[in-house]
C-alpha cells in the first residue's frame, strides 16, 4: 500500500525520516549552489545584481500567489490522514489547487502590467522593465510546484515533496544552461526565461506523483466547508511564509533600489552560501511538520517536545560545522565563485551569525503553525517583518550590503528565539533546553561503583 501509517508516522522518532529527508535535500547542493554559481560565474557581479533583483521580486509576488495555502494543505492532510478522515483528502487538494491558481494569475497579471513604471519609477532602472515581465511567467508554474510539494508532504511523502519544491527546478536549470554558458551566449533573459521553464517541468512532475499517491484514497468527502477556509488559514501561514520571503527577497531590492547593483550582486551571493544552513533547517522541518500536526492532534506533548528536540538537535550537528568555515574562512567561500565578490566576506559572517541562531530554533515557527497558534504566530511574524524593514530602512543607505545583512539576521534571530518563546509560553515545550540537557547527560562522565 502506497500509504505510510499515519499512527507509527506521528510516533516514531523523526531522526530516521529527517535523516532521509536530508539525504534528499543533499541534492541541493549540487543543484540549487549549482544554479547560483552559473548564475554568479557566468553573468559577473553586476549583471548578477540585476538578475537577482528581478529574481527576488518574483519570488515576493510569488508568495502572495500562494498565500500560504501550500502550508494549510499540508497541516489539513496531515490532520485528515491522522484522524481517520481520509474522504476529505482529495476534495481539499483540488481546493487547495484552484485558490492558487486563480491567486497566481493574479500575482503575474500584476507584476507584468506594472514592470515598467516600478522599473521607472522605484528601482530607477529602466533596463529591469523586460526582466520582470520576463520573470512574470514563472509566477504560476512555482506555485502549482509549490502547493504540490505542500500536498505530498501532508501524506508523509517528504522525499518526493523537498523534491519538487527544492532540488529538481535548478537541476533541470543548469542542464538546460550549460549549452549557453558555453557558448557564452548566457544573459539575465535567458537567465529568466530558463527559469519559468524549469518551473513548468517542476511542477508536471509534482502533480504526477501527487496524483499517484493520492490514489488510494476515497473520493467521497466533500470540502465545501473547507473552500471557505483554505484561504483564512492559508492567510495565517502566510505571515511565516510572507517573513521568510521578506527576509529572503526585500534586502536585495531595497539595495536595487538605494544601492548599486554591485552591492546587490555582493549580498545575493553571500546570502546564497549563508542559506546552506537554512537548507538543514528546512530539509528536517519539512520531515517534522506534519508529525508535529499529527502529534498535536493526538495530545501528545511529550511526543512533540521530543520530536521538536531531535529536529534541533541534528540541525545543529551539521549546522554549526558549516557555519564555522563561514566565520572562519569567508573570502575563500566567495572567491569560488569568481573575481571580486570576496569583498562580501563580512556580510556573510554576518548573515551566518543570523542563520546560527535560526538553527537553535529550527522548526519552531512550523510547530506554531501545525499546533494551530496562529494568532501568536501571525504577532511574531509582523513584529519580524517591522525590524526587517526598519532594520532596511536605517541601515541600507549608510552599511550597504553589510547594513542589509545586519537587519536579515536581526529579523532571522527575533522570528526564531520569539517562536520558541512562544511554544514555551503556549504549550509548555521548551525543546533546545532538552537538547542541551541531553548532551551534558552525554558529557557527563559515569561515575558507576561510586558513591553519591
Amino acid at each position: 500500500m502506497n500509504n505510510q501509517a499515519p499512527s507509527s508516522g506521528a510516533h516514531a522518532s523523526i531522526l530516521r525520516g529527517a535523516l532521509a529527508s536530508l539525504g534528499v535535500r543533499l541534492f541541493d547542493l549540487p543543484s540549487r549552489y549549482g544554479f547560483h554559481l552559473l548564475v554568479a560565474a557566468s553573468l559577473g557581479v553586476m549583471e548578477s545584481g540585476r538578475f537577482y533583483i528581478v529574481f527576488s521580486i518574483v519570488n515576493t509576488l510569488a508568495g502572495f500567489g500562494r498565500l500560504g495555502v501550500d502550508r494549510a494543505l499540508t497541516r489539513q492532510l496531515a490532520v485528515d490522514t491522522a484522524s481517520g478522515r481520509e474522504g476529505g483528502v482529495r476534495p481539499a487538494t483540488r481546493s487547495a489547487m484552484r485558490v492558487v491558481v486563480l491567486m497566481s494569475l493574479v500575482a503575474t497579471a500584476l507584476l507584468a502590467g506594472f514592470a515598467t513604471p516600478v522599473a521607472d519609477f522605484v528601482m530607477h532602472k529602466p533596463d529591469l522593465a523586460l526582466p520582470m515581465m520576463l520573470g512574470a511567467l514563472a509566477i504560476l508554474p512555482q506555485n502549482l510546484s509549490t502547493v504540490v510539494a505542500g500536498g505530498l508532504a501532508g501524506l508523509h511523502r517528504v522525499g518526493y515533496s523537498q523534491m519538487v519544491y527544492s532540488w529538481l527546478w535548478p537541476a533541470i536549470f543548469c542542464v538546460a544552461a550549460l549549452p549557453l554558458v558555453f557558448l557564452k551566449q548566457f544573459t539575465v533573459l535567458h537567465a529568466l526565461l530558463l527559469m519559468a521553464a524549469s518551473f513548468v517541468m517542476a511542477a508536471g512532475v509534482g502533480a504526477v506523483l501527487l496524483r499517484r499517491f493520492l490514489s488510494p484514497y476515497p473520493n467521497t468527502g466533500h470540502a465545501a466547508h473547507e473552500k471557505q477556509h483554505f484561504l483564512a488559514r492559508g492567510l495565517s501561514f502566510f505571515t511565516l511564509e510572507l517573513t521568510q520571503l521578506m527576509i529572503a527577497a526585500v534586502p536585495a531590492i531595497a539595495l536595487g533600489i538605494a544601492a548599486s547593483p554591485q552591492q546587490t550582486g555582493l549580498f545575493a551571493l553571500a546570502w546564497r552560501i549563508a542559506l546552506i544552513n537554512l537548507l538543514f533547517i528546512n530539509g528536517v522541518t519539512g520531515m517534522a511538520a506534519p508529525k508535529f500536526a499529527a502529534l498535536h492532534a493526538r495530545n501528545d506533548l511529550h511526543g512533540l517536545n521530543r520530536s521538536a528536540a531531535q529536529a534541533i538537535g541534528l540541525v545543529l550537528c551539521l549546522a554549526l560545522p558549516v557555519t564555522a568555515c563561514m566565520l572562519l574562512f569567508p573570502e575563500r567561500l566567495l572567491a569560488v565563485f569568481g573575481p571580486g565578490y570576496s569583498a562580501g566576506a563580512t556580510t556573510l559572517r554576518i548573515l551566518a551569525i543570523g542563520q546560527l541562531v535560526a538553527a537553535c530554533f529550527a522548526g519552531m515557527p512550523d510547530l506554531l503553525g501545525m499546533t494551530a497558534h496562529l494568532a501568536a504566530l501571525r504577532t511574531i511574524n509582523f513584529i519580524s517583518l517591522g525590524v526587517l524593514l526598519v532594520g532596511l530602512l536605517v541601515l541600507v543607505p549608510t552599511g550597504g550590503s553589510m547594513g542589509a545583512a545586519v537587519a536579515t539576521s536581526l529579523a532571522i534571530a527575533f522570528n526564531a528565539a520569539a517562536a520558541g518563546w512562544a511554544a514555551h509560553r503556549l504549550l509548555g515545550l521548551f525543546p533546545l533546553a532538552t537538547v542541551w540537557h541531553g548532551l551534558l547527560i552525554r558529557l557527563r562522565p559515569v561515575r558507576g561503583g561510586r558513591g553519591s
